[in-house]
């Protein structure tokens, strides 16, 4: 426990700001924040290890039965992935955080593309009974219509959590999960889209 302090600031800042970024930078950034912990002589672990700090074996072990890669940065991912309270857009030109999506959520997983003519009456449905989503394709601009559900902009009618959704106001069920992927090998996001 005695690095306990330190292990937890270093994961805190990975999943806060290290998702987006690829396996160097981030180790680049751990050790920098290591050493800005010895410096401060904050106590942390000398060599830092994600999956040993917030993952739990059971966990990570049925997210590679769902076909998750057993490396590494993959479970890393995640991990960030299951931390953060963001909606995660997975850049997955190789479709294995999509098949791991899929698989893991199973039958009550509604899949949409934003190029369905009905993909917003499906979401909104989704929303309102608690269901995971995942939305496929996504392409580099993204419709203004899902705006305020990637900044998570909920708002309360009596006693009711509700979300606007274009024209339409939703009730908002808490289990709701979003997640995104896109087929892109290097798509150019807009620094708006980023931080949402």
């Amino acid at each position: 426990y005695y690095n306990l302090t330190g292990d937890v600031l270093i994961s805190s800042g990975i999943i806060a700001y290290l998702g987006c970024f690829l396996a160097k930078y981030r180790n680049e950034s751990i050790s920098s924040w290591i050493g800005l912990m010895r410096q401060n002589d904050v106590p942390s672990s000398s060599t830092f290890d994600l999956r040993s700090v917030i993952g739990e074996d059971v966990i990570i072990r049925q997210w590679v039965i769902d076909k998750l890669p057993n490396d590494q940065v993959s479970i890393d991912n995640a991990l960030i992935l299951s931390k953060s309270r963001r909606w995660p857009l997975m850049i997955d030109p190789q479709l294995q955080a999509n098949k791991w999506i899929r698989n893991s959520k199973g039958e009550s997983l509604m899949i949409l593309r934003l190029s369905q003519g009905n993909y917003a009456r499906k979401l909104e449905v989704a929303i309102s009974q608690g269901a995971p989503v995942l939305i496929e394709n996504v392409p580099e601009v993204l419709d203004p219509l899902l705006e305020p559900l990637l900044q998570k902009a909920k708002f309360k009618a009596g006693n009711i959590v509700m979300i606007r959704l274009g024209d339409s106001t939703v009730e908002y069920n808490e289990d709701f999960r979003l997640y995104m992927t896109s087929k892109l090998p290097n798509p150019h996001y807009s620094p708006e889209i980023c931080v949402q």
